[in-house]
């Protein structure tokens, strides 16, 4: 057992040279300097991994435990029958001495002596290393770093030290008689959690030393010096974990490490990056400086996250979400950090990874397929849509391409083999897919990969975009023609050739093209004419990438991202393309005579003669081309016409004007009744979102507040609240002006104004309130994501006006009222002071977690049906989790935060747009039905804050990176808040029941505004129709 201890902690988590001191006499090696003076010689004591334990049990006890457990020890504590008293008291004091400083409130100071000897205490339990001690002081102290103590930093780089000697040896032993394995591990991952974010916070700041630790190995110069340490033990947890409730809060660390870590190295100067290079070569055993950047951290992350993916046997549904959560999270990395000197193999394997998932979940026998296992398998595609949207430099790989296709074709058909390929083989059983919600995900991919990836995001571009642009004398709407392709597309065109803003030496096209997976996008289609001096057997220039030329030229806005560098090879139409191709052009013969051609000519000849003059000359006289100058004979092409019927070219070239597909693949629609078409194509298509909707509703509670109106009332005059929450809005997304703002705005009845003239920007006010009335911030991403975010600050305007309701059991305080107070949208006021004990009783029954505990949040990762993990199974919720953000000044008012009452206040307004008239009822029984997440945010430390959950039990789990407990810098906080807001929506698909994508919904509008439009045609009207437009 010894040796597997060694050889898992020298491959998983340090060199060689990095064993702990604890592991020294074992290996032979002595450390005099690791015993305060006057202490009790652990470390000398300490013979073997038994003898770590001897306060516990006898070595012979423990060996032999540990040899026939099997990787955990399966000792009960009443099998232990040799205890160290003096330890155990000891452990004892030291959890008792924990417990009361951890009780300290946020506002309550901590005399320094008695923090000095608190200190002193803990430094000595941490340079002993007795097991028994650390792991009390890990179990019981997992919030020490939580407090804002004054000085503890100087603890910091002992306590991440012995927290990875208990993580290793608690992985093969049992180092605590009343406390398992599992909990220890538990409690350090814990505790890691909030020390995360410090190296990359702190940066090179000095950390205090303590005097008699100068010549430990477990000290540390800077914060900076930590992270290699951070990323060693969460590397060893993600690789050996097996409990899927520690492997759930690993890998959410690990998607903390990376973002803190990016963020940090790219932020840095010249000279502070060669001092980073010197502190990361010093830190690492093999002297090689690159091990310590966030490149490396990046592909080490990445090697073990995919490691653990392609052992499916051994993870569960709810780890699988996890890990594509955490995949999902640093497909945003820098591209820089990402695809480190255009090495594009990370992404690859990220690729490759689940791709592979895919498949062999898919490949299971048919009676292992179930709801739960087809859920990991949409999620694993909407993972692979998620990196190629943002790194389309994946796209240009072939290995990648070919690897995805082979995915869509297995989740749209069941099976990999091409269907000519079947026939050969005989195959008579016809593919189908899996599922329809798998089918739904392939198709979604998909559309991505043609429709989305590349393609630059901007705002909505349709007629009346183009009306403001180049003016009602060129642009008229009543002259498009509209028409449905391939079931799916929306096409408008309309002649662009008499338009002079639009250069062009051929013929031009305006299109507008609405796309399940697009919404209204304006292009230009030009006719490409033969270059001169063109010979098919030379070739032709290549042609000029998409990156250079974009379609949509002249419409892209002022913030458009720049397109990355390409890596693939540019397409190139072969020569081939333009050989005549047509079976007449080869039926004629070449010019040459012939004895009949002769024998002709020699008749006319002795005909002419007899008239005496010659026909040939006669007819050279009357020639033209004979008369010229020489340079006037020169052949040269002539001008383009100034009118001409592009539509009609267009189509043709595209294919569509065809007898055959006539009312099929392209449908004529009719808008003759041009202002009704126009009004209902809006209302029917360009209201139906091709992206993912999220609101996300942010709440300020100042010191002592607890009644639902004070705290709505502090979004009214948010320059009040403290600059780092305003900091904090600021960098969470772009302001918008609603009624101008043509996408998402956080509700629908304020959504995708029909407004298109371009506004200028307006002058500044003294204060912005973003509650949805009148601004809101919205987010999307630049690379063209397929979600959008908006976040609210809601008021009691707002609550009126979106005809909202609110209950409040009591007035403020502040306002020096007795009487109950409530905001009703109809202006009914009512009493609530009877909800609060059902409220309360209802969600015992729903099984949520009291918002009066303060307790760590208890993981659920996956209790669905076969769960080992002992809950009861939780159901597939009906709609999505309302997302609350709630910035506490004073962490202790969690507790009193009015969720049942606030809740109300989170309506994004899909029930009136489904039909539901129905009003909420009025009181907390309905709003504690309301499935929600709570994030809770409080400051720790100047640029640090601390995160807690809270909300509705999940069937899989809580979505990362920002699990309960964990602690982020301030910098990154928005980020953070913005990918976890995604992973819960993209979760959706395993949560809800009867999940619907935003595609299929869209196509679903496209289609029934297409059969309400559809034109009674014939084609040759249709023909006419095009030839006349």
């Amino acid at each position: 057992m010894l040796v597997d201890v060694i050889s898992g902690l020298s491959l998983h988590s340090v060199d060689l040279d990095d064993i702990p001191d604890a592991m020294s006499p074992m290996m032979g090696r002595s450390d005099s300097n690791a015993v305060l003076s006057g202490g009790h010689n652990a470390v000398g004591r300490r013979k073997s991994v038994g003898s770590s334990c001897s306060s516990v049990a006898g070595e012979s006890d423990v060996m032999s435990s540990t040899s026939t457990a099997g990787g955990h020890s399966q000792k009960h504590p009443e099998d232990y029958q040799q205890v160290d008293g003096v330890t155990a008291g000891r452990a004892a004091a030291l959890a008792s001495l924990i417990r009361i400083i951890t009780s300290k409130s946020s506002n309550e100071k901590i005399p320094n002596s008695q923090l000095s000897n608190f200190y002193a205490t803990v430094f000595q339990c941490l340079v002993e290393k007795e097991r028994v001690m650390l792991c009390t002081l890990f179990y019981y102290g997992r919030n020490l770093f939580r407090l804002g103590l004054p000085g503890i930093e100087s603890l910091l780089p002992h306590f991440l030290f012995a927290l990875d000697i208990v993580m290793i040896e608690s992985s093969k032993l049992r180092l605590h008689p009343s406390i398992s394995e599992v909990e220890v591990r538990r409690a350090c991952l814990r505790a890691l959690s909030s020390v995360i974010c410090w190296p990359t916070t702190f940066g090179m700041s000095k950390i205090p030393q303590i005097a008699e630790a100068a010549n430990l190995k477990s000290n540390a110069a800077t914060y900076l010096h930590l992270r290699s340490r951070i990323f060693k033990t969460l590397m060893f947890s993600v690789r050996n974990e097996t409990d899927p409730t520690n492997l759930h809060i690993a890998l959410s660390l690990c998607a903390v490490l990376v973002e803190e870590s990016c963020q940090f190295d790219l932020g840095l100067n010249e000279e502070q990056t060669k001092e980073m290079i010197r502190i990361s070569t010093t830190a690492s055993s093999s002297g090689q400086p690159e091990k310590g950047l966030c490149a490396s951290i990046v592909r080490g992350v990445l090697s073990a996250i995919c490691d653990k993916f392609g052992r499916i046997e051994t993870i569960d549904h709810s780890t699988a979400l996890a890990i594509i959560d955490v995949l999902n999270c640093i497909s945003h990395v820098h591209h820089t950090v990402l695809f480190n000197n255009m090495d594009v193999s990370t992404g690859t394997l990220v690729i490759a990874s689940l791709c592979r998932f895919i498949e062999q979940q898919l490949n299971k026998p048919p009676p292992m397929h179930s709801k739960d296992l087809h859920s990991t398998v949409v999620a694993a595609y909407n993972a692979v849509a998620v990196w190629l949207t943002a790194s389309p430099l994946l796209a240009e790989c072939v290995g990648v391409l070919g690897t995805v296709c082979d995915v869509i074709q297995l989740g749209v058909t069941g099976s990999k083999t091409s269907p000519d390929l079947q026939k050969s083989r005989g195959e008579t059983v016809k593919p189908k897919a899996a599922s329809q919600r798998v089918l739904e995900a392939a198709e979604a991919l998909m559309y991505t990969l043609f429709c989305v990836v590349g393609r630059k995001p901007g705002p909505l571009r349709d007629e009346k975009r183009l009306v403001h642009k180049y003016g009602p004398n060129r642009i008229n709407t009543s002259k498009f023609l509209h028409v449905l392709v391939n079931g799916d597309t929306l096409l408008s065109l309309h002649e662009a050739s008499h338009i002079d803003d639009i250069p062009s030496d051929s013929a031009s096209v305006v299109y507008v093209r609405r796309s399940p997976m697009q919404g209204a996008n304006t292009g230009i289609a030009r006719l490409r004419p033969k270059p001169e001096n063109y010979h098919p057997e030379v070739g032709i220039p290549p042609m000029t990438p998409m990156s250079a030329a974009s379609t949509t030229e002249g419409f892209e806005g002022p913030n458009t991202p720049k397109v990355q560098k390409s890596i693939g090879e540019q397409f190139v139409i072969p020569p081939e393309f333009y050989k005549n191709s047509c079976k007449l052009d080869n039926a004629f013969r070449n010019l040459e005579s012939t004895t009949e051609t002769e024998a002709i000519a020699e008749e006319m000849k002795q005909q002419n003669s007899q008239n005496g003059r010659s026909f040939f000359d006669e007819s050279r006289r009357n020639n033209v081309f004979e008369r010229m100058r020489p340079e006037e004979r020169i052949v040269a092409p002539s001008k383009p016409l100034d009118t001409c019927s592009s539509i009609r070219m267009m189509l043709y070239d595209f294919g569509l004007i065809n007898e055959r597909i006539f009312g099929s693949e392209i449908v004529l629609l009719d808008s003759s009744m041009s202002e009704k078409f126009y009004r209902d194509l809006h209302e029917t298509v360009d209201c139906a979102p091709a992206r993912t909707q999220l609101t996300a509703h942010i709440f300020y509670v100042k010191e002592g507040q607890r009644i639902a109106v004070d705290i709505l009332e502090n979004a009214l005059n948010v320059q009040n609240s403290c600059s780092d929450f305003c900091m904090f809005l600021a960098n969470l997304g772009e302001g918008i002006e609603i009624g101008v703002h043509d996408t998402w705005t956080g509700h629908w009845s304020t959504a995708y104004s029909t407004e298109r003239k371009l506004q200028e920007e307006a002058d500044g006010v003294d204060h912005y309130i973003v509650d949805g009335i009148q601004h809101a911030l919205w987010w999307c991403d630049e690379q063209g994501s397929n979600s959008e975010l908006a976040f609210l600050m809601p008021t009691e305007r707002s609550v009126r006006m979106f005809k909202q309701n609110i209950t409040s059991p009591a007035s403020s305080s502040r306002r020096g009222s007795n009487n109950n107070r409530s905001i009703v949208s109809d202006d009914k006021s009512f009493d609530s002071t009877h909800t609060d004990n059902g409220m309360m009783l209802n969600a015992r029954r729903l099984g949520e977690k009291s918002p009066s505990n303060l307790s760590d949040r208890d993981f659920r990762p996956y209790a669905g049906g076969g769960s080992s993990m002992g809950h009861g199974s939780v159901g597939r919720r009906t709609g999505a989790l309302k997302i609350m953000l709630v910035w506490l000044e004073r962490p202790e008012d969690m507790t009193s935060f009015p969720i049942y009452e606030l809740i109300g206040t989170c309506d994004d307004g899909t029930d009136l747009l489904n039909g539901g008239a129905q009003k909420p009822e009025i009181g907390g029984a309905t709003n504690s039905q309301v499935a929600h997440h709570i994030i809770f945010i409080h400051l720790v430390e100047p640029g640090i804050v601390q995160i807690r959950t809270r909300g509705t039990v999940n069937r899989f789990g809580e979505a990362g990176p920002l699990v309960d407990g964990v602690v982020v810098s301030l910098a990154n906080l928005p980020s953070f808040i913005r990918n976890t807001i995604l992973n819960t929506s993209r979760r959706d698909v395993a949560e809800i029941e009867n999940y619907t994508f935003p595609h299929t919904r869209r196509k679903q509008a496209i289609v029934e505004f297409a059969k309400k439009y559809a034109a009674k045609t014939s084609y040759e009207e249709f023909l006419v129709n095009v030839i006349q437009n």
